[in-house]
């Protein structure tokens, strides 16, 4: 709690005069919302004229699809996650905008009990240093106000396959395995329907 309200101190205080500034800001932003779950914030810094480009092509576009697809999804998939900080730096000022470049790396554990994308989690523990994810921002003024305005993401994706190697998809996990599950079938209806074929083959 006591870190939380010393990064909320910050973020609501910050004036994004100086490129230092700029660095811790989206420092702190990057734990509000990873590790503290505030992803409401998004919303501040990602509008609709936010464009992410993702590791193999992918693209989101607005605070949307920020938030919809990447980032509460994640949530119940790891909800508890800590976002670690290698590096940022970032340059520029008030009048031409800033660009920063920061380095991660996650702890948490695969929740079997959070529904998510590749199903359910094995509840596997990840490790610091497991993988590491790189972010370059472009942040400029849209409309009086400081955003997001295009951001390059490279989140280890292959790491994070081999992580989700263990997660089991819904069907086995919330409906049972199909293949366990046969269907009763009723042997007249079967074979009226036999018949039914029978007649029309003769006609």
């Amino acid at each position: 709690m006591a870190e939380r309200k010393a990064l909320e101190e910050y973020y609501y205080n910050c004036k994004l005069e100086t490129p230092e500034e700029v660095a811790k800001l989206f420092e702190v932003y990057t734990k509000l919302i990873w590790t503290h779950h505030q992803a409401g914030l998004v919303y501040d810094y990602y509008c609709d004229e936010t464009v992410i480009r993702q590791e193999g092509g992918g693209k989101m576009v607005g605070g949307v699809d920020v938030a919809e697809i990447h980032t509460i999804p994640a949530f119940s998939a790891y909800p508890r996650s800590k976002t670690t900080f290698l590096d940022i730096f970032c340059v520029g000022d008030q009048e031409h905008g800033y660009r920063f470049g920061q380095s991660t790396t996650n702890s948490g554990i695969f929740s079997a009990k959070g529904a998510n994308s590749s199903g359910r989690g094995d509840d596997s523990v990840f490790e610091e240093g497991t993988y590491v994810n790189f972010c370059q921002c472009y942040v400029n003024r849209v409309d009086g106000r400081w955003v997001v305005t295009e951001e390059y993401l490279g989140y280890g994706n292959e790491i994070k396959r081999q992580m989700m190697a263990g997660a089991q998809p819904y069907y086995k996990t919330v409906l049972g395995d199909p293949a366990e599950r046969q269907l009763p079938v009723c042997e007249e209806s079967a074979q009226r329907d036999d018949e039914t074929v029978c007649e029309e083959e003769k006609a």
